[in-house]
Order: structure tokens, then C-alpha cells, then sequence
């Protein structure tokens, strides 16, 4: 049909082609491609096959295959591909007998124009790159003692790479690396919906309801959290806290070995306990002084919730010299479910120097650690 306006998709005329169904589809689900996890997260995964042969099998499943034209990626189509259960197993190249190789197991459909004859292939008689169903699983070999090799399809998805070791006749799982990357709400019975914590109630017992990747949003806290493998974190968790001193009342901080009862403490900060570990980045900066005619080694220390981290550059200074101020950084780990404690502490070998008064300053910022 040439040119001008055509019915409705729905009022179907026999004008519509398979490139218009896919636009009408990508408009309604967005431009989402993957595959589409399945119950278990096992849509098209690819495992190793125990046996006399390098044998890996591709469970049922179903995905959506971005299309690709002449190297050219179109973001407002893709082909949809299903593989019934369960699914199909087929043998790679023979190992070589020197070295190792990668090969990727791809999913892949035929260059697209909208004539492409379909035919059912039966499971039985599948065979890896067969083409009459319009797409296949297919491998990519890669060369003896290679690294990764290169697809040259140009409609597809890299479902897994699988190591095969030199002299191998018989792939293991550890040779079998998970390449998959999956949608969300097509066919994924995992429910992704953020949820929201009741006044007073803890993030914790939200995320037991939630699944993993979802988000959970903290009432209390007015933070947004996401729910990892064992427990929810923080997305954004950045604090920046500096702090500022003067000198005791005797005029001396040093000591000559500071200790966990923070003695020679000379700047801290604290803060209340999170129920996840986090890392204090530290930046800071001490001015000292001494008395006339005097010199020995002196240093900062950086302790975190009574664990020494960090001894910043030990200076041996004299005094009739000068002393130069003192700078450093640092990083600590605050543990999980104990109050954020972290203090400098200044070393001052035979009580050479003292803290110079209101020239302390450190700012620290905090992060979410894994």
C-alpha cells in the first residue's frame, strides 16, 4: 500500500505488517529488551551438561530480542522469541588439546523483512543455529587460547559464556558464566511495586515482603532504600560532617601513644549507629606548636569505634625551625548497628608539641558500604 492513512490497527485490513505490530507493542511496553526471568529466574539459562562431551543445555523460556539492521540498533522494535519447556541441549566444538577457549551461546533471529517463513522446529530434532523457525540458539566459538569472541548477527541476545578448558570432555558449571539480562512486568511473577513503611514501623519488616531489587521507601527516615540479597540499603546515604577544636585546658594533647580511650584526641565525630555498615571518607588538617628549642616525631592517628585505621605522614620537626601544618585523609568503616565514633588522635613523641589553638579541621563524609 502506497502512502496516505490506513485503518485502525484493530479494524484489521490486511495491511498491516510484522515491522507495525512490533511499533504497536513497543508503544504499549516501552523499550524494554531481555529475557523475561520466568518463575525461577531460569528463562533461557544456560547450564553445563555432565557427560562424555562439551554439552550445555538452554531451559525454556521466552525474551525479547532487540532488532538490528546493518549495525544499526531500533530502539522501537523487538522480536519476540519463545523456547517451550524444557528447552533444549546441544554439544559445542570438541575442546582443543592446548588450550582453553570462550564460546557465547546466543539467541538470535534472521534479518527481518516481514516475509520470513515460520515453520515449528520440534525439540527433539533441534539443532544449534537451525534458521527455519526464524531464530535459533546458536554458538559463537571462540579461538584456542582467545578471549571473548565477537557476534557478527545482527539481531540478538548473549545468553552465557562457557569456558571450555583445554583437553575438557565435559563442562562444568563454574565453566558456564550468566550473561542473561531480564525485563520486568512481562511475564515476571516477581512484583516490583515500591512499598512504604507505616510511621514508627522499620524498614526491615518491610523488605521481608519485598523481592529483591525492589524498592522500599522509609516514612521515618524520608530515605529511599532497595532490598539486596539479605537486607534492605539505602540508595542515597551521604552525610558530610566537619568538625573544629581547641586546646585543653593544660595547653599539651600530645601523648606518646594514643590508645582507644582516645587519649591525644584532638577532633571527633559521632553520629547515631545505621543498621548497615558504612565508609568515612576523612580529610583534615592540624596546626601545632611546641615549646622553643625542642624536635621529636609527630603524627596523627584516625580511629574508628576504638580501631585504629590510619597513621598520616609521621613528621620529625624542630621548633626553632618552624612546623609546618599537619594534613592527611583517611577512610573507616563504621560497623553496622554501632554508633558512628571517629576521632583523631595526635601523637607527640616526649610531649615535643601541642595543639595549636582552633587550627583543627576535618570533614568527613559517610556512605553506604557493601
Amino acid at each position: 500500500m502506497a502512502g496516505g492513512i490506513r485503518a485502525p490497527l484493530y479494524v484489521h485490513k490486511g495491511e498491516y505488517d510484522s515491522a507495525d505490530f512490533r511499533s504497536a507493542l513497543s508503544d504499549v511496553r516501552g523499550f524494554n529488551v531481555g529475557v523475561i526471568p520466568g518463575t525461577n529466574n531460569d528463562g533461557l539459562k544456560v547450564t553445563a551438561v555432565a557427560g562424555s562431551s562439551a554439552r550445555v543445555a538452554v531451559a525454556g523460556g521466552r525474551a525479547w530480542i532487540p532488532l538490528t539492521k546493518a549495525g544499526v540498533r531500533d530502539s522501537r522494535q523487538a522480536h519476540y522469541v519463545d523456547l517451550p519447556a524444557p528447552g533444549v541441549a546441544f554439544n559445542l566444538t570438541t575442546a582443543s588439546s592446548t588450550a582453553d577457549r570462550f564460546d557465547l551461546i546466543v539467541a538470535r533471529v534472521t534479518d527481518d523483512n516481514d516475509v520470513t517463513p515460520y515453520a515449528e522446529v520440534p525439540l527433539a530434532g533441534f539443532a544449534a543455529g537451525l534458521m527455519s523457525a526464524g531464530w535459533t540458539l546458536d554458538v559463537v566459538k571462540g579461538v584456542d587460547g582467545g578471549g571473548t569472541p565477537a557476534v557478527t548477527f545482527e539481531s540478538f541476545l548473549v545468553l552465557a559464556r562457557v569456558k571450555v578448558r583445554k583437553g575438557a570432555t565435559s563442562i562444568q558449571a563454574a565453566d558456564v558464566e550468566d550473561l542473561r539480562f531480564t525485563t520486568t512486568g512481562q511475564g515476571d511473577p516477581t512484583t516490583l511495586a515500591p512499598l512504604r513503611t507505616a510511621p514508627g514501623q522499620s524498614v526491615a519488616s518491610v523488605a521481608s515482603a519485598q523481592a529483591r531489587g525492589g524498592l522500599i521507601y522509609s516514612s521515618d527516615e524520608d530515605r529511599l532504600y532497595f532490598k539486596g540479597a539479605t537486607d534492605a540499603k539505602p540508595i542515597v546515604n551521604r552525610a558530610s560532617m566537619m568538625g573544629q577544636t581547641g586546646r585543653g585546658s593544660s595547653g599539651w594533647w600530645g601523648v606518646d601513644a594514643p590508645d582507644t580511650n582516645m587519649s591525644g584526641m584532638v577532633l571527633r565525630f559521632d553520629g547515631a549507629a545505621a543498621p548497615y555498615d558504612r565508609i568515612g571518607i576523612l580529610n583534615y588538617q592540624v596546626r601545632v606548636s611546641g615549646p622553643p628549642d625542642r624536635e621529636g616525631w609527630h603524627s596523627i592517628f584516625t580511629f574508628s569505634d576504638t580501631v585504629f585505621y590510619w597513621e598520616s605522614l609521621r613528621m620529625y620537626e624542630r621548633t626553632n625551625q618552624g612546623l609546618s601544618p599537619h594534613w592527611g585523609s583517611a577512610q573507616v568503616l563504621i560497623p553496622k548497628n554501632r554508633p558512628l565514633k571517629v576521632w583523631h588522635a595526635l601523637y607527640a613523641q616526649l610531649g615535643f608539641c601541642y595543639f595549636d589553638e582552633w587550627q583543627s579541621y576535618s570533614q568527613m563524609t559517610v556512605l553506604p558500604a557493601e
